[in-house]
């Protein structure tokens, strides 16, 4: 939810830790959460899906007040990373004919919820899964400060009334501008093309097709829903467990570390069983900057010999999350953290990419 985390240091991911070279991968790998936690970080939580070679690892604390241990087991309030599960399900009923991609969005909205967009915008739902329709993102400081109570889920009606009187950034449908925005109206149209509700097709269409029994979609507090996150834009030592900014069709997925593992895995892997949805999702990538772009529900991360990496970044107050599958090295990563802090985890996250890509094994 929100911004996409930038990946300042991807760009030098083919670089060696040289100084790390006489260790292990898993060495390295524990000696990169140990800092997180030496700095403030209250707990972490790394998984990375390597055949042969596999990596778990939980540090820290999921609670400072208890001070209870972060449990690698534990249920992940998953953020952005939703809109990989969102888009599969979408590029799903496309396949299969009840949505069409180049639709405009007013073929399965009511004129009361168009009427609520900017003059002039009806996008089509690649637009609206690509983030180029310019429709204004709803995270304002009006809407933490105004709209929100933060203790009410969000959902799209409020979605809609936090937008009232803001206008398009662009009409361009080249021009990437993310909007969380864009995921509230997929989801209405999704719901009014299918006459079902988002909750019931991802669990029929996703869920129980993957045998995804530790993933859940809009549920207060689910099974191994433990770790407190902390820090917000309104106080950064903020305890944000008990808030509800991890619900709706932008960032309302729980999932273990584990099984977000092989979510990302069957969508992008060459013998992933979603592997036909996961190509769509990055077969017409939008330039979101340098090494950087935007597919259908996918981030793309591309080093400077060329080697990229897929799936999404996750953030919402006090939780941040990637999930990315390396082709190069055939493995999946789950990186987590429950504290919002962009620069450390940002940082971390390029250390253990260095890592994984210099790995020989």
């Amino acid at each position: 939810m929100r911004s996409p985390l930038s990946i300042l240091f991807f760009a030098a991911t083919t670089a060696l830790l040289t100084s790390c070279l006489s260790e292990s991968r898993d060495a390295q790998l524990d000696a990169v959460l140990n800092e997180l936690i030496e700095s403030n970080i209250p707990g972490a939580i790394l998984v990375l899906d390597t055949p042969g070679a596999n990596y778990e690892k939980a540090v820290g604390v999921e609670q400072l007040q208890t001070e209870r241990s972060m449990n690698v087991n534990a249920t992940l309030r998953l953020g952005s990373v939703t809109k990989t599960y969102m888009a599969a399900l979408a590029l799903t009923l496309v396949k299969d004919g009840t949505l069409s991609l180049n639709a405009p969005v007013s073929d399965y909205l009511s004129d009361d919820i168009m009427a609520k967009l900017p003059a002039n915008q009806d996008p089509t739902l690649r637009q609206l899964m690509n983030h180029t329709t310019g429709i204004p993102d709803y995270y304002t400081e009006r809407f933490y400060l105004e709209d929100w109570t933060r203790t009410d889920p969000i959902t799209p009606d409020l979605v809609l009334y936090a937008i009232r009187g803001l206008e398009a950034t662009q009409t361009n449908s080249q021009n990437f501008y993310y909007s969380n925005t864009n995921y509230h109206l997929l989801a209405l149209a999704i719901e009014a093309a299918t006459g079902e509700k988002l909750h019931d097709l991802l669990k029929t269409r996703i869920f129980d097709v993957t045998i995804l029994t530790q993933t859940y979609y809009d549920e207060a507090f689910p099974p191994g829903d433990t770790i407190h996150g902390y820090g917000s834009p309104l106080d950064a030592n903020e305890d944000n467990y008990n808030f509800q900014e991890n619900t709706g069709p932008d960032g309302g997925m729980y999932a273990s570390a584990k099984e977000t593992a092989h979510w990302i895995r069957q969508l992008f892997a060459d013998d992933g069983q979603w592997l036909d949805i996961g190509n769509r999702m990055r077969a017409e990538l939008i330039t979101e900057k340098e090494r950087k772009y935007q597919g259908m529900g996918v981030e793309v991360l591309e080093s400077k010999t060329g080697a990229r990496i897929y799936g999404h970044t996750g953030s919402v107050d006090g939780y941040l999350t990637a999930a990315f599958y390396i082709p190069a090295k055939n493995t999946t990563l789950v990186f987590h953290i429950n504290r919002s802090d962009d620069e450390a985890f940002t940082q971390a996250l390029s250390k253990i990419l260095k890592i994984i890509l210099s790995d020989n094994r």
